[in-house]
């Protein structure tokens, strides 16, 4: 009987890297982006450590100084914005939506782009429970750093799309 299940899971293993298929978060950027520098504006500091963090776990390496950089990685606009979607009969809020959104772009040192500008959004409901207050507040947090870890991964699989 075991038989009979490994065949099938061999062949699907096998179509599926025929295909180029890769696990999610898996992306490689080449070689030849060299040094990069991360400009990130004002103090936001989670989303350039997350950044440094995953371009470093993909073999690229990190500049301090963008004279020192082939390539300067331009993130614009990072904010979040949040809209009400729901209200209690009690006129409070139970539910809101949270959005992150950036822009980012790759120049080669010349001032010319190895990826164009481009813009990530992103979306995640939060629900308030007025008996909780602080369970509220970290769920909040939370999904404000989950949207920042989402951008980043979205950033990357950008980046290997275009350059790779």
């Amino acid at each position: 009987m075991r038989r009979f299940l490994f065949f099938p899971a061999l062949a699907a293993l096998l179509l599926m890297s025929g295909c180029g298929f890769h696990v999610r978060g898996n992306y490689q950027l080449p070689a030849t982006v060299g040094a990069v520098f991360i400009d990130v504006p004002g103090y936001d500091y989670d989303l350039r450590h997350r950044l440094q963090r995953t371009l470093a776990s993909r073999g690229v390496r990190l500049v301090e100084d963008a004279t020192a950089a082939d390539a300067v990685l331009q993130i614009s606009n990072p904010r979040f914005d949040t809209r009400v979607l729901s209200v209690g009969t009690d006129a409070r809020v139970r539910e809101h939506e949270l959005r992150y959104r950036l822009g980012f772009e790759l120049r080669k040192r010349d001032g010319s782009f190895l990826v164009a500008p481009q813009t990530v959004e992103l979306l995640r409901d939060v629900t308030y429970d007025e008996t909780n207050v602080l369970g509220s507040q970290s769920e909040q947090s939370a999904g404000r750093l989950e949207l920042q870890d989402q951008a980043v991964q979205q950033i990357m699989r950008r980046l290997a799309a275009r350059l790779g």
